[in-house]
């Protein structure tokens, strides 16, 4: 009996650990905030798959999207990019600061949309 007690055990602890991690968030991410140097406030919180079901979001460059010279190409999309890839701290010419690129596409969307946090602290969550 003794000898099938670490098997128990252990076994227990594997289901359990599969049990946790099928329930957890793992969609529940934060947008990258890396590229601020002193950010004022946390990340916001994005559980991302779960945004885009509840919005009836479908195609990725609703949110990612692609300019050339200017112009919004329709059919492009950046997913595979960071929103720091193209826009920087500060603006420059046309292209929005980082911090207003996040803030100008959620909020409007949200507004327009009458749906969806528009306040700072509905986003930027601290973590209990």
């Amino acid at each position: 009996m003794k000898k099938g007690l670490p098997f128990i055990l252990s076994t227990a602890l594997v289901f359990m650990f599969i049990i946790v991690s099928a329930y957890s968030q793992e969609d529940m991410t934060s947008i990258d905030s890396s590229a601020f140097e002193d950010p004022q406030r946390v990340p916001c919180v994005f559980p991302h798959d779960e945004h885009n079901e509840k919005a009836e979001i479908e195609e990725c460059n609703t949110c990612h999207h692609v300019y050339e010279n200017g112009t919004l190409l329709e059919d492009e999309s950046s997913e595979d990019q960071g929103c720091s890839d193209c826009h920087e701290l500060k603006a420059s010419g046309n292209m929005l600061s980082l911090m207003k690129a996040y803030h100008t596409k959620c909020k409007k969307c949200h507004r327009e949309r009458k749906a969806g946090p528009i306040m700072c602290g509905e986003c930027h969550i601290k973590k209990q």
